[in-house]
């Protein structure tokens, strides 16, 4: 055994001289807690329908605000025949894991060593960064590129070389810029804080623009993002309303907590939610100019929400801007001026608190199961398999991965492979035409049975009983329901 003690020592002398090491391992530790579930939630699962197309040009123009990410998804299925979902979700922990060592060393810049590991665990503290890190959206790219845009801010800021010649780190740019609507907009908010900073030389000014062009693809995405009047009905309660000083106060205090609880978790207390206020108004009150491009992006954000533009509370619209109002903290924390000593015990107590406590909690919607179980009725003339619209996606991959797929051509001429199932349809109630198909199969005389397919978590109404209420009026008679895990429920109706 002694012959490990020197190993097991020089790791630890690794560890206390490179902190980013601890707060990676403990990222690690939060992140084994729900990595690669058996079934992906069939949000995530939505990501993946662009594997489905056969020729790139298809896929081009697919992704809606994150267009980079889901080409990548597409070029990474054509190298993957299998586990997929795996392999992007190992992507994203890898990109988070940068992320944070990356993050963890511009605070160590400015800040100083013990507070960069103090911020990068508060950084740990939040289940929406740990469970949108497994997830297989284009999030922990937002992250990333949100932290590299605070480092290029600061960065020339704060340097005297010419700010728009650095042609890497503007392709850099560019390449984020691409892969996220929220990225955009974010760089040309940064890019227009340093050239109102510094003064830029045309000539340098233009040569950017020429490489940045690419990025103008995004305006029209922007402008019919925003004026979707889905857009705003979804969002409505994440924004900040202004008809009234009363209803400004309460919603803004209700989108402040959202906020902060999502980056905190339990460690935010919401009855002291005006210290967490003040606390971050302290480089303000102390007059740091290190805090003010932070805060501007940030005010910028809130005025955006104010707008109706941009939704603040929602978890996963918090996150890009979760590293500039870390790095407010992290100048908190300096103007305060506080001894190493209280620093290295609040960073001790966060060490041995945010592994114990963050318990990130991700919606397993297992509905392989469900498959499993009616197998026997797949392709059968006697069955009909009813999925609702919530379960679309998680249905369509999990059945194409067990019983195959079939090429069709869809509306726009592009090749796309369905499920190998051809007695099923997806329950669109406010869809009437579909219903009526729906409908026109039921009264077939071969049918003797219809599965429906759903999840309906406690205390809510789920949409299969929507369903139910179509066919209890079409005349058929309840068999029986089945629960599975996380409220996924399966309905057997027959004639």
């Amino acid at each position: 055994m002694s012959k490990y003690i020197p190993k097991s020592k020089g790791f630890l002398n690794l560890i206390s001289k490179r902190k980013e090491f601890l707060v990676g391992l403990v990222y690690l530790y939060l992140v084994q807690k729900i990595a690669y579930p058996l079934n992906f939630q069939q949000d995530d699962i939505s990501e993946l329908y662009i594997v489905n197309f056969t020729e790139f040009l298809c896929v081009l123009t697919q992704g809606d605000n994150h267009p980079l990410f889901t080409n990548f998804i597409w070029f990474v299925s054509r190298i993957f025949d299998t586990n997929l979902g795996y392999i992007i979700s190992t992507f994203n922990i890898l990109i988070s894991l940068s992320s944070l060592i990356f993050f963890y060393n511009f605070i160590k810049k400015y800040s100083g060593n013990n507070t960069a590991t103090l911020v990068s665990l508060i950084f740990l503290s939040s289940s929406n960064f740990i469970v949108y890190s497994i997830s297989l959206k284009q999030y922990p790219l937002e992250v990333l590129g949100s932290i590299f845009y605070i480092t290029f801010l600061y960065q020339k800021i704060n340097e005297d070389l010419p700010v728009l010649s650095d042609y890497k780190k503007l392709f850099i740019a560019l390449v984020f810029a691409i892969s996220s609507l929220t990225l955009f907009v974010l760089f040309v908010i940064s890019i227009s804080i340093i050239i109102l900073n510094k003064r830029i030389e045309i000539k340098n000014f233009f040569k950017a623009l020429t490489i940045f062009s690419p990025s103008f693809f995004f305006i029209p995405n922007i402008v019919d993002k925003i004026t979707r009047s889905t857009y705003r009905e979804y969002w409505d309660t994440f924004f900040i309303d202004i008809e009234s000083l009363s209803s400004f106060i309460q919603s803004a205090t209700f989108i402040f907590n959202l906020v902060m609880k999502g980056y905190f978790g339990l460690f935010f207390y919401e009855p002291l939610s005006l210290l967490y206020f003040i606390f971050l108004l302290l480089p303000i009150i102390f007059r740091d100019k290190m805090a003010i491009p932070a805060y501007v992006i940030l005010m910028t954000f809130m005025i955006f929400n104010i707008l109706k533009l941009y939704p603040l509370g929602g978890g996963r619209t918090d996150l890009v801007l979760f590293p500039f109002f870390l790095f407010v903290i992290s100048r908190s924390i300096s103007v305060l001026k506080l001894k190493k000593q209280l620093i290295t015990t609040f960073m001790i107590i966060l060490l041995a608190l945010v592994p114990l406590f963050n318990e990130p909690y991700y919606k397993v919607e297992n509905i392989t199961p469900i498959l499993d179980d009616i197998s026997s009725s797949i392709n059968n003339d006697n069955a009909y398999i009813l999925p609702m619209d919530e379960q679309k996606r998680s249905f369509e991959y999990y059945s194409a991965t067990l019983y195959g797929s079939v090429e069709i051509t869809t509306k726009n001429g592009c090749k796309y492979l369905v499920p190998n199932v051809n007695n099923y349809s997806i329950f669109l109630p406010e869809n009437e035409d579909s219903w009526n198909k729906i409908y026109k199969t039921f009264n077939s005389d071969q049918l003797s049975e219809i599965y429906l397919i759903g999840i309906e978590l406690d205390g809510t109404r789920g949409q299969i009983r929507d369903a139910e209420n179509y066919l209890k009026n079409s005349g058929f008679n309840k068999l029986y329901e089945k629960n599975y895990d996380v409220g996924m429920l399966l309905i057997k109706y027959t004639k």
